[in-house]
């Protein structure tokens, strides 16, 4: 039997007996300076080859020492959100609190932000990786000028440009299936460039400890190969710098130097790693989490290929795009339309060649990776 250790999803197994198998609570809660609806995720471990376990129905608070309680409200299974717009404030203590609808429940805190620092500046530069491929570097700089951060947590947001190998006018569409009948009219909506956005799922931690400043000198947050799709076209990200704890430094260390895997909370050893959630009023479940009251400081920087390369040879489309040519009578073409895995690639037939091309759906259809909406941020 395999076990997974896992939050929202990513996973990766090691070899367990089933009847080893213990369900622990796995709570992330980072709250943040950044004034918006904080989110908290509660999950539980599960066994591989099972759906994610969300933690559903749990009653989840956040109580500071000036007398306000933030609610959470479940959003989605698992997800709680805060139903008002808040951030850390300096200088304020932060509590924690989950009570699970089994009746368990689990206290942290208080907490607060201690220090501040300034993501200086985010930026991209042509590179080569350990393993010799080239590509581009995201890199971050991070300052105290008081002197006080000493531990830093980086993420990032990536949002890239998907455009579509055709850009066609019509469509083909089934009018009758009895008898099978497919008719050429005028496209009804924009697929053809879409946005696609990606978090990371990395441990990125640094630390400016033993140094003569509080400061991260060009930290690689993020290597883009020379052949990744994001870069294909235009590309943009948001990078997230975090002031933390020593004890938030030391829980991140360990998840990394115990996983193989690029994801927070996942972990491949049976082995059992602390943070700093206690369990309360509990039947002996245990659980695995850390809450964090984090100073944020964030960048966007937009980049292109041709910012980085001179060679006219731009990353491949993200997937093969074959063509197929068949007349429009032709059982062949009603039943890729039908059945959605092919659409019409807009070449006009003639007299002569009175053949319709089509290509797999994912080809003209971007939104099958994305969205049509440009995001309020985006510049072009």
């Amino acid at each position: 039997m395999v076990a997974v250790f896992c939050v929202d999803g990513c996973t990766e197994p090691f070899d367990a007996p089933e009847e080893d198998f213990e369900e622990i609570l796995v709570i992330d809660a980072l709250i943040t300076s950044e004034e918006k609806r904080q989110e908290i995720h509660i999950s539980n471990t599960f066994l591989f080859g099972s759906t994610l376990q969300t933690e559903n129905g749990a009653v989840v608070s956040i109580s500071d020492d000036t007398g306000n309680n933030f609610v959470f409200s479940e959003t989605e299974p698992g997800t709680y959100v805060s139903d008002v717009i808040f951030g850390a404030q300096p200088g304020v203590s932060y509590s924690l609190s989950v009570n699970t609808s089994n009746g368990n429940s689990f206290r942290a805190g208080p907490l607060s932000i201690s220090q501040d620092a300034v993501l200086e500046s985010v930026r991209g530069v042509r590179s080569t990786s350990e393993n010799g491929q080239e590509g581009v570097a995201i890199l971050a700089t991070g300052f105290d000028a008081e002197g006080e951060a000493v531990f830093y947590r980086y993420d990032y947001e990536e949002t890239f440009q998907v455009v579509s190998v055709a850009n066609p006018s019509f469509d083909l569409v089934v009018v009758s299936e009895t008898p099978p009948i497919l008719e050429r009219v005028p496209k009804t909506r924009e697929e053809s460039v879409c946005y696609r956005t990606q978090l990371s799922n990395e441990i990125s931690i640094a630390t400016s400890e033993n140094l003569s400043e509080s400061r991260v000198q060009d930290f690689q947050v993020r290597f883009l190969p020379k052949t990744a799709f994001e870069l294909r076209s235009r590309y943009s990200i948001l990078v997230n710098q975090y002031v933390q704890s020593q004890t938030a430094q030391t829980f991140y260390e360990d998840l990394r130097d115990f996983s193989n895997i690029r994801t927070v909370f996942a972990q491949t050893q049976p082995g059992f790693i602390k943070g700093n959630i206690l369990a309360e009023n509990t039947n002996g479940t245990r659980v695995l989490g850390l809450f964090e009251v984090a100073q944020v400081s964030s960048q966007r920087i937009f980049l292109e290929y041709d910012d980085f390369f001179s060679e006219n040879d731009p990353p491949e489309f993200i997937r093969d795009c074959p063509t197929e040519q068949y007349p429009l009578s032709s059982p062949i073409l009603f039943e890729l339309i039908k059945s959605g895995t092919h659409k019409y690639r807009g070449e006009e037939p003639t007299p002569s060649a009175i053949l319709y091309i089509v290509s797999p759906r994912g080809c003209i259809d971007c939104t099958v990776y994305g969205t049509t909406e440009i995001p309020d941020f985006w510049e072009d």
